[in-house]
C-alpha cells in the first residue's frame, strides 16, 4: 500500500524488492523511476548477468544488486560485472557488496555510471552492514565527482575499516586537484585480493598488516630498500605491473630525528613484521645500534640476518639498553589488544624516547606508562603522516600538501580524544 501510494503521489523513485512479487507496483512505476532491488544476504549469485537481465525484463529503470561477499574475490566479480554493464549501455546498475569487504563498492559507483549510492544518516545509524555516513561519502570520498576516469588508490589489509589513511590521502588529493580517490580495501587473504585486482583497476595501493611481507611474491618489481628488508607498504600499478617500495622507514625516521641525533644511539624495536623490518633497516643506515626483539625468535633472527642488526627473544628486553624504544607490534590496537603493552611499566627508562606505531587509539597503554616514567613519547599518527606523505608523492609525482595532511591528522587526533 505504501509503495502504490508513492507511485500515485508521483515520487521520483520507488524502490521495489525484486523477489517481493509486487507486480502491480512494478507495472505502475515502470518507465518513470522504478528501482528494482535484489538482496542476497548469504552470498553472491553465480550468474549476475541472468539476474540483471531478469530484473530489466520486469521493467526496471534502475537495477540495484546487493550481495554478501564471502571474499574480496566476490567483490571483484561484482565490480567486473558492473563495468561490463556500464560499457554495454544497459539500464543503470547500482552494485553493492554488503559488510566490510564491500565498503569500496559504496564509494566507486560513479565508475560504473551508477546514479546513486547508499549511505547512513549518521555514524551509528547504518541501515545495512558496511554503510558509511552520507556526509562522509560526499565530503571525504567526493563520490559525486567519481567517474570512469578517476584513479583509485586504497589501503589493503585484513582490518582497514577504521584506517585513518583515507582521511589523509583524500584530503591531499583534493588539495592538489588530483582526480583520484583512496578507499579501504579489506581482504580476508592475499590471494583473493590478487584475483580481484583486474576488476578493482587500481592505480596503486598501501599495504598494512598482515600483508606487507607476503605481497612480495606477487610483485614484478621491488626497490632496493624494500627488497633488503623484505617488506612493502606501497605499490604502484603501471600497465598491469606491480612495483613495490616501502615508506615505513621514512615514517619512523622523520619523527625521531626531530627529537634526537640517531647516530650511535641504541634502538630497540619490539616486533619483527614488515614495519619493524623497514624501521630496522632505515635506523641501521642512519648509524643507530638496532636490536630487534620478538616473541617469534625465528622472525627476529630473519630480520637480524637481513638487516645486519642484533636480535633476540622478547624475554630478553629487561637486559637490553636503549635510548629509543619502538613498538612495531599490534598490541594496544583498539578492538584487538587495546589494554595490552609489549613493555612492562617497570622497564621504562626516564629520558628515553618511546615511539608506538599503533595510532588507533593514539593514547595507548604503552605511551601512558612511558610518559609516567619520564620518557618522551611519539604516537603512531606522526609515523602515519610521515610515511603517507611519501606515498602520495610516489603515486602522483606531486609534492605532498603537508599543511593539509597535518591539519587533518590533528583533527583526527582531537576526534579520538573526544
Amino acid at each position: 500500500m505504501l509503495l502504490l501510494e508513492a507511485v500515485k503521489r508521483g515520487y521520483d523513485y520507488v524502490d521495489v524488492e525484486y523477489q517481493s512479487g509486487f507486480m502491480d507496483v512494478m507495472v505502475e512505476k515502470s518507465g518513470s523511476g522504478l528501482i528494482l532491488s535484489y538482496h542476497d544476504l548469504e552470498g553472491t549469485p553465480q550468474n549476475l548477468a541472468a539476474l540483471y537481465e531478469g530484473m530489466c525484463g520486469k521493467g526496471a529503470d534502475i537495477v540495484k544488486i546487493a550481495v554478501t561477499p564471502q571474499s574480496i574475490a566476490d567483490v571483484g566479480r561484482l565490480l567486473e560485472f558492473a563495468s561490463r554493464t556500464a560499457r554495454s549501455g544497459g539500464k543503470p546498475l547500482v552494485p553493492v557488496a554488503l559488510g566490510p569487504l564491500g565498503v569500496v563498492t559504496r564509494i566507486l559507483g560513479g565508475r560504473y555510471d551508477a546514479p546513486f549510492t547508499y549511505g547512513s544518516a549518521a555514524s551509528g545509524a547504518e541501515a545495512a552492514p558496511g554503510q558509511l555516513p552520507a556526509s562522509q561519502l560526499a565530503d571525504l570520498y567526493r563520490v559525486r565527482q567519481i567517474t570512469p576516469k578517476t584513479k583509485v588508490y586504497g589501503v589493503l589489509g585484513s582490518n582497514v575499516v577504521r584506517s585513518l589513511s583515507p582521511f589523509l590521502h583524500n584530503r591531499a588529493f583534493e588539495a592538489r586537484g588530483v582526480d583520484a580517490v583512496y578507499v579501504p580495501l579489506q581482504a580476508e587473504a592475499l590471494r583473493p585480493f590478487v584475483e580481484a585486482l583486474p576488476a578493482l583497476d587500481l592505480a596503486g595501493f598501501s599495504i598494512t598488516r598482515p600483508y606487507k611481507v607476503d605481497i612480495l611474491d606477487h610483485l614484478q618489481e621491488v626497490d632496493e630498500e624494500a627488497a633488503l628488508c623484505g617488506s612493502v607498504n606501497t605499490v604502484v600499478v603501471h600497465d598491469g605491473l606491480l612495483r613495490g617500495s616501502t615508506t615505513d622507514g621514512f615514517g619512523v625516521l622523520t619523527p625521531l630525528k626531530k627529537r634526537l641525533e640517531l647516530r650511535g644511539k641504541n634502538v630497540v624495536i619490539v616486533g619483527a613484521g614488515g614495519a619493524a623490518r623497514a624501521a630496522a633497516l632505515a635506523l641501521t643506515r642512519k648509524g643507530a645500534a638496532v636490536t630487534v626483539l620478538a616473541r617469534d625468535a625465528d622472525k627476529a633472527a630473519f630480520v637480524g640476518a637481513a638487516v645486519g642488526c642484533v636480535y633476540g627473544p622478547l624475554e630478553s628486553l629487561d637486559s637490553v639498553a636503549w635510548d629509543v624504544l619502538i613498538n612495531a607490534t599490534p598490541l594496544g590496537t583498539a578492538g584487538l589488544a587495546a589494554d595490552e603493552t609489549p613493555v612492562p611499566a617497570r622497564l621504562h627508562r626516564a629520558g628515553s624516547v618511546v615511539l608506538d606505531m599503533v595510532y588507533d587509539p593514539l593514547d595507548t597503554r604503552l605511551l601512558r606508562e612511558a610518559q609516567a616514567a619520564g620518557c618522551t613519547i611519539i604516537d603512531g599518527l606522526e609515523m602515519l603522516l610521515a610515511q603517507a606523505a611519501v606515498q602520495f608523492e610516489t603515486w602522483t609525482g606531486l609534492e605532498a600538501p603537508l599543511d593539509v595532511m597535518k591539519s587533518t591528522a590533528l583533527f583526527l587526533a582531537q576526534e579520538q580524544e573526544s
